[in-house]
C-alpha cells in the first residue's frame, strides 16, 4: 500500500509531537519488534518492559511494541521474555533516545526431553496441586493495584469492525476476612465503530469483559480446579520441559474425565520448577463444555438475539515475576460464534485482552465503588481519521496491529 504525501506528514508529526512530549514529562520512548532469531518470524504477546520497576506491554500479534519508561530509569535493563525463548537483557542506555525502530531477536530454548517412561508413572496431578496450595506463598497477599491496558474487539468474518480501549486500574485484596470484590477503574477509554457492521452481530458484546479478564488466580484457586474439582479432569506431563526466564517450566496437559464434567476445559498448565508458581494456564472450552457457558447466560446482550452457534472459547493467562512475587501479566479471552439470518451465516469472533503495565501498592480503598467500571460501550467514539497513541499520554498500551488500523481506514473515508 502506497501512502499518500498527506498520511507520511501526519506521521512525521506525529512522531516529533510523541517524541517531544515524552521528554518535556520525564519520559523516553522505545518501539520496534520482536523476532525469532532463527525464523525472524514476528513473536507475539512477549513481555518488554523493566521487570526491576514493574512496568512494562506486550508485543501485539504483529510482534511491535511501544515501550515508555521513565528518564531516571535510562540504566536500567529492558527485558524482554516469554515462555520458550532465553531472555533479552539490555540496558536501555544502550539504545537511541527515543528509538523507535529496535529490532529485538530472541533465541529459542532448547527443551528438555522427558523420557515417555517416566512420564506414564509421573504423577502430574500431584504437581498442579502442590502448585495451587502454594498459590498463598508464591502471589501477593497485600492489597495491590494493577495499571493496565484493556482492548476488546469484534472481528466479522475475519475482519475488525469493532474497537474499544482503556486504560484500567484493578485493585485487588487478597487478604484474608475481608469480603471486598475486585474493582476495576477506567482512567481513560475510546471505542471506534464501524458502519460494517451487520445487524446480525447486534447486541453481541462483553460488557462486562474489562471485569474479566483483569482476574487472575492471585486472589484464589480457580473454581474449576478447586477442591473437589481438581479430579475432574486427567493430568499428565508433556514430553518436554520449556523455559521462562531461564528457569526450567513443567508443562501439565489436562483433559475432563468424562464428557458430563460441566464447563469442562482441555489445555494445559505451566508451573515454574524453581518455586512452583503457576506461570501460565491455558485452555479451550470443551464442545460440552461451551454449551454449558451459553446455558448459564441470562444475558441477551452478551450473545445476541438471532440463532447462534458458538464455535470456541478459548482462554490464556499469564504471570510474571515481581519482588519475590508472581503478578497477572496478561489475560486474553476469545469467543467465535456463527450467527445465521435468513439463512445468511456471518463468524462473531470477540477478543478480550489486557496486560499489566505497572504494578502499585495499595490500602485497598484506592478505587471508590462510585468509580467502578460497569460498561465498555460507555467509551467516547474516537476522533476520524487519525488512530492516535498520543491519546494515551505516558501510559503503556499494546500497539495496534495492521489489521486493527484498518477499521480506522475505514471509518475515514
Amino acid at each position: 500500500m502506497r501512502l499518500s504525501f498527506y498520511t507520511l506528514l501526519f506521521f512525521a508529526v506525529f512522531q516529533w509531537l510523541t517524541s517531544t512530549s515524552a521528554q518535556a514529562q520525564g519520559y523516553l520512548l522505545l518501539s520496534g519488534k520482536v523476532v525469532d532469531k532463527s525464523t525472524q518470524k514476528p513473536i507475539s504477546h512477549a513481555y518488554v518492559g523493566m521487570m526491576s520497576k514493574s512496568t512494562g506491554t506486550l508485543t501485539n500479534e504483529d510482534g511491535q511494541f511501544f515501550y515508555r519508561f521513565p528518564r531516571i530509569a535510562i540504566d536500567s535493563a529492558v527485558v524482554v521474555a516469554v515462555i520458550g525463548y532465553k531472555p533479552f537483557r539490555q540496558k536501555a542506555s544502550a539504545y537511541t533516545l527515543n528509538q523507535k525502530d529496535v529490532v529485538i531477536e530472541l533465541e529459542p530454548a532448547t527443551p528438555r526431553l522427558v523420557d515417555s517412561s517416566f512420564i506414564k508413572t509421573f504423577e502430574a496431578r500431584n504437581l498442579v496441586s502442590d502448585a495451587l496450595g502454594k498459590i498463598k506463598k508464591n502471589n501477593p497477599q497485600t492489597p495491590y493495584l494493577l495499571n493496565g491496558f484493556y482492548r476488546e474487539s469484534l472481528q466479522q468474518n475475519g475482519e475488525y469492525v469493532d474497537i474499544r480501549e482503556a486504560v484500567l486500574q484493578s485493585e485487588k485484596d487478597p487478604r484474608p476476612k475481608i469480603l471486598v470484590p475486585e474493582k476495576v477503574k477506567a482512567l481513560r477509554g475510546r471505542q471506534f465503530l464501524s458502519d460494517n457492521r451487520s445487524k446480525t452481530l447486534e447486541g453481541y458484546s462483553f460488557p462486562n469483559g474489562a471485569t474479566i479478564v483483569t482476574h487472575s488466580i492471585d486472589v484464589g484457586i480457580p473454581e474449576y480446579l478447586d477442591g473437589k474439582n481438581l479430579y475432574d479432569y486427567v493430568y499428565e506431563l508433556d514430553d518436554t520441559i520449556a523455559y521462562y526466564l531461564d528457569k526450567q517450566v513443567y508443562r501439565v496437559l489436562f483433559r475432563p474425565v468424562n464428557a458430563g464434567i460441566k464447563a469442562a476445559r482441555t489445555g494445559s498448565i505451566s508451573i515454574n520448577a524453581a518455586d512452583s508458581a503457576i506461570i501460565q494456564i491455558e485452555y479451550d472450552f470443551t464442545a460440552e463444555g461451551v454449551k454449558d457457558v451459553l446455558k448459564t447466560s441470562t444475558s441477551d446482550k452478551v450473545f445476541g438475539k438471532t440463532k447462534r452457534e458458538a464455535k470456541r472459547v478459548y482462554t490464556c493467562i499469564n504471570y510474571k515475576p515481581f519482588a519475590g512475587k508472581w503478578y497477572l501479566q496478561d489475560y486474553r479471552m476469545l469467543l467465535d460464534t456463527q450467527f445465521e439470518q435468513n439463512k445468511t451465516q456471518t463468524l462473531g469472533s470477540i477478543k478480550l485482552q489486557f496486560v499489566t503495565t505497572e504494578i502499585q501498592k495499595s490500602n485497598g480503598m484506592r478505587i471508590p465503588e462510585t468509580d467502578v467500571l460497569i460498561d465498555t460501550e460507555n467509551f467516547s467514539p474516537q476522533v476520524i481519521p487519525k488512530y492516535d497513541e498520543v491519546f494515551w499520554g505516558n501510559f503503556n498500551f499494546i500497539i495496534p496491529s495492521d489489521a486493527m488500523r484498518q477499521i480506522v481506514n475505514t471509518l475515514a473515508k
